[in-house]
């Protein structure tokens, strides 16, 4: 371990530099002061893990400097993102455009350097055929450097349409597919050995496969629910309403608080709107967002319908509307019916 990090010692210092300067640029909000912790945590662990595993192989010195460096690049970049966000700039292009190109460099990157990579416990396809087996490591790397090359061209051509949903989902079946294909590709390697008759001792773990496949059903199960999950509903008292969201906080406006209200269509359909700190997936979109047309906003909106009740409370603009046009225009009617109640 000793000479390991003798050897690396200017790339630990470095790569250690970026992430501090990545800290320093983004130190904004509470939010980013934990990722940043996790950030440090997650490169000490990465780095011990590598040097242990590789202290007494002849690993490439660029697939573990690599692998050293992607944390402090994504520390520097996510940071760099939160300091302009905090600074009020139109971020939403620079910020789809460093996702899908930027995933798709990194990608092009990893998948030049794993034909390279030598058999190991820490980097690579690492799955109980190819660890057990030094020939099926190669091949399966050499065709896993295809795919994540193919991967990442796919994930650049979505950054040309980045304001399609489709893209979206191509952009993430690419990924899941460039590791599951690669997974697929090794099974199906040590399936052709053993159909030539050449016997091979797969040793099986049975408690580690069963983790392996409890952690990878909750995070597809994870990832589907976050993509769908959440709720909007709103409660008319006598004298005010309260939108209850599930997936953020609660928000209620009382009619007096109302200076002006309206009732438009397709209205954040083309005005360049983002998230700037909520909750938005397939289905809904609540919490502060920004536009060319309000400027910084609250919303608490369904996906599925394209017509908004868009009120002015206390110098603040909110816009909410319900799962269907018809459910809008009764919010909006029954909110300005409770507006007039109170003037008289």
């Amino acid at each position: 371990m000793k000479e390991m990090i003798k050897n690396y010692r200017g790339t630990l210092i470095s790569s250690g530099l970026v992430i501090l300067a990545g800290i320093l640029v983004g130190f904004t909000s509470i939010q980013g002061k934990w990722l940043n912790v996790f950030f440090i945590v997650m490169q000490c662990a990465l780095v011990t893990i590598i040097f242990y595993d590789n202290r007494n192989r002849q690993q490439s010195r660029k697939v573990i400097g690599m692998t050293i460096w992607i944390i402090p690049v994504i520390t520097l970049i996510y940071n760099g993102i939160a300091r302009l966000v905090n600074m009020g700039a139109d971020t939403e292009n620079l910020f789809m455009a460093l996702i899908y190109y930027g995933t798709g460099l990194m990608f092009m990157v990893i998948g030049n350097y794993l034909p390279k990579v030598k058999q190991n416990n820490t980097i690579g396809i690492r799955v109980v055929w190819t660890l057990q087996d030094e020939e099926n490591w190669n091949a399966t790397h050499r065709f896993s450097g295809k795919i994540w090359v193919a991967s990442s061209i796919l994930c650049m051509l979505c950054g040309l349409f980045a304001e399609s949903i489709a893209a979206l989902v191509l952009y993430i079946v690419s990924i899941m597919a460039a590791a599951i294909i690669s997974v697929l590709y090794s099974y199906l390697f040590y399936k052709k050995k053993i159909g030539t008759g050449e016997k091979l001792k797969i040793q099986y773990n049975k408690k580690v496969m069963v983790v392996y496949g409890i952690v990878t059903i909750l995070t597809i199960i994870f990832i589907i629910v976050t993509l769908f999950w959440g709720s909007i509903d709103i409660h008319f008292q006598d004298n005010n309403f309260t939108i209850e969201a599930q997936g953020w906080s609660d928000y209620t406006v009382a009619y007096t608080q109302i200076d002006s209200i309206s009732y438009e269509e397709n209205l954040l359909q083309n005005s360049n709107d983002y998230r700037t700190n909520g909750l938005g997936n397939f289905k809904y979109a609540m919490g502060n967002f920004r536009n060319d047309v309000y400027g910084n906003y609250i919303r608490y909106t369904h996906s599925s319908c394209h017509s908004y009740v868009v009120m002015s409370v206390d110098g603040k603009i909110l816009v909410i509307n319900g799962e269907n046009d018809s459910a809008t225009e009764e919010i909006y009617h029954t909110i300005s019916e409770k507006m007039s109640r109170e003037l008289e």
